[in-house]
């Protein structure tokens, strides 16, 4: 199974960003903000698959509303500081409360937070169906053996991999983790279940993970992970610089199913996201208006 990865931006390339204006999609390059006409709009999107749904369709939305808009992609923490300083205008993937807590906190009055994607998304850990005795993060102590003290987790750093790391701490579990990006994590929990192996690793929904792979959740019955919703910050200013897309960002919601209906087309159909996304906006004009207050 091959996941499509996406670029992630360095700390070098976001200074000068910051210093130069963020890149068009034919490689122009934008000027300051503070000269911006009021129809420049930059999107935030992270390194996750899923994320693409909202960042591409609100992209496509936008761009037919007489936006000038462009996706400038990025890892989780860098996105955060480039909008708390206002080098992007719109990050659409905050999990909230759980899994983003370290970067909410930290970067807590910094932007608005201005409507909802989907809520209550299960984020925790799976384990393989065959494994009928494993159904709570208490058992995996007791067969720690059974994954050689190993948990599988996604790039080191992320909301998820340190909400990981909390989990052992608070189960007082002897275990260490492995740290990949989603894709090879992913390639790694097929493999094994292909060959009957025992694995622990991240999960969570939208994800095609639970329509391709023969895996269920274990319970968490400490809360660790809870459910998140998963919503859009904004520049402050966004109301008054871009009425059209604060409207949209408010009112853009899905379902669980809709998200990863997007994502096995991606992965099975090669389907780019900027292709679906003009697919879908001609096929869904009653809901975009509706988005969008018409």
């Amino acid at each position: 199974m091959k996941l499509k990865p996406f670029y992630l931006v360095s700390i070098t390339i976001l200074l000068m960003l910051i210093g130069c204006g963020a890149n068009d999609d034919d490689g122009t390059v934008n000027e300051s903000k503070n000269n911006a006409s009021g129809k420049e709009i930059i999107i935030g999107l992270d390194p996750y698959d899923y994320a693409t749904i909202p960042a591409y369709l609100s992209k496509e939305i936008l761009e037919r509303e007489g936006y000038d808009a462009t996706i400038q992609e990025a890892e989780v923490g860098i996105l955060y500081e480039a909008l708390s300083e206002g080098d992007i205008d719109v990050y659409i993937d905050i999990w909230s409360p759980n899994i983003q807590k370290a970067y909410l906190e930290k970067y807590e009055g910094d932007f608005d937070i201005i409507g909802t994607l989907y809520s209550g998304a299960p984020v925790g850990l799976a384990v393989p169906e065959f494994m009928d005795h494993i159904n709570s993060t208490e058992d995996l102590e007791t067969y720690i053996d059974e994954f050689d003290g190993m948990i599988y987790s996604v790039e080191a750093g992320s909301g998820m991999d340190q909400t990981t790391r909390r989990l052992i701490e608070e189960y007082d579990l002897d275990y260490d983790v492995t740290n990949s990006s989603t894709p090879a994590m992913i390639a790694q929990a097929s493999k094994m279940i292909d060959d009957n192996e025992p694995i622990v690793f991240n999960a969570w929904r939208p994800h095609t993970m639970f329509k391709l792979l023969d895996i269920k959740m274990i319970e968490d019955p400490k809360d660790i992970w809870g459910s998140d919703d998963v919503q859009v910050g904004a520049v402050f200013d966004l109301k008054e610089k871009a009425p059209e897309a604060y409207t949209l960002y408010s009112n853009m919601e899905f379902t669980l199913d809709e998200i990863e209906e997007w994502l096995l087309k991606m992965e099975q159909d090669g389907k780019e996201p900027a292709e679906l996304a003009k697919e879908w906006v001609d096929n869904n004009e009653d809901r975009v208006n509706k988005w969008l207050e018409k």
